[in-house]
C-alpha cells in the first residue's frame, strides 16, 4: 500500500509538472504568433492588406511550420486560431495543429511562419467543426499584397495563405491535403482555471494575460499605424492666406 502510494504521489508531480511546463510552451506560442503578425504588416508594399484582416472572419497564425523533402513533402506546425465572436470582437484563440499534404514554398526553406486569413463564414464552420483539409473542405490561395491593397480583396475565396520564409514574406505558397486540427486536449488546458473561460468563445476577465497580448497585436495588425507625434518643441505652422506673404508661428506653452 505505501508502494503504491508513493508511487502515485510521485506520479501526480509529474503530471502537474508537465502540464506546467505545457502552459508556459502554450503562452510562449501565443507570444511567438503575436511577433509574427507584426512582422508581416510591417511593409507596406509587402504586408498583409488591412482590409482583409478587418473584414476576416479568423485567422491562425503557426510560427516555426517545419516541412521535409525538398518542395514537395510533409510538414507540421502548432500554431493558434481566433475567430470572430458574434459582436465582431476576437475569440479566446485555440490551439491548432497544421499537418500533412504538400507546400510550395521556396527552395531550400526547413522552416517558415504561416499567416491564414480565413475569409467568409463557411470557412469558420468548418474550423468550429474541429477539423478541416486544405484543398478539400477548404479552397486556399495566395493572398494579395500591400496594406493598403483593395483590388484584390474578394469574397469568393475562403482562405488567403502567407508565408515567411529565410527571404521573407511571400504570398506564392499553395497548399493542397493540409490537415488544421483544433487541439483540444492543450486548448482546454490553457483555459482550465475558469470553466467559464472557453477557446473560440468571447473573452472573459479570466482569459489569460498572453491570449489578450496576441489578440492586441492582432487589432493593431488590422490599423494603420498613427501619425507620429510632433515633438513639444516645435512650432506649429498656421497656414497663411494665399495672398499673405507672412505664416504665423505658433509656439507650445510651458
Amino acid at each position: 500500500m505505501r508502494i503504491a502510494l508513493t508511487a502515485l504521489v510521485a506520479f501526480s508531480f509529474v503530471a502537474i509538472a508537465n502540464a506546467a511546463a505545457s502552459q508556459r510552451e502554450d503562452a510562449e506560442r501565443l507570444v511567438r504568433a503575436g511577433e509574427v503578425l507584426t512582422q508581416f504588416t510591417l511593409d507596406d508594399t509587402n504586408g498583409i492588406p488591412i482590409q482583409l484582416l478587418e473584414r476576416a472572419h479568423g485567422i491562425a497564425v503557426i510560427p516555426g511550420l517545419k516541412r521535409g523533402g525538398i518542395l514537395i513533402g510533409g510538414r507540421r506546425g502548432r500554431g493558434v486560431l481566433t475567430i470572430r465572436t458574434p459582436d465582431g470582437r476576437w475569440s479566446n484563440p485555440a490551439f491548432i495543429t497544421l499537418t500533412g499534404g504538400s507546400i510550395g514554398w521556396q527552395f531550400g526553406a526547413e522552416s517558415a511562419d504561416v499567416v491564414l486569413v480565413f475569409a467568409n463564414s463557411r470557412s469558420v464552420r468548418n474550423i468550429e467543426a474541429g477539423r478541416v483539409t486544405f484543398g478539400g473542405d477548404l479552397s486556399a490561395v495566395a493572398g494579395p499584397l500591400g496594406r493598403r491593397s483593395t483590388s484584390a480583396v474578394t469574397g469568393k475565396s475562403e482562405v488567403y495563405i502567407y508565408v515567411r520564409g529565410k527571404t521573407g514574406l511571400f504570398a506564392g505558397a499553395v497548399f493542397e491535403g493540409a490537415r488544421l486540427d483544433i487541439d483540444e486536449d492543450a486548448s482546454e488546458a490553457f483555459y482550465a482555471a475558469d470553466r467559464y473561460t472557453e477557446p473560440l468563445e468571447e473573452t472573459t476577465h479570466a482569459t489569460p494575460a498572453s491570449a489578450l497580448r496576441f489578440l492586441d497585436a492582432l487589432s493593431a495588425a488590422a490599423a494603420l499605424p498613427s501619425a507620429p507625434a510632433m515633438p513639444a518643441d516645435r512650432p506649429y505652422t498656421q497656414p497663411t492666406d494665399p495672398g499673405s506673404s507672412e505664416e504665423a508661428l505658433i509656439y507650445p506653452i510651458g
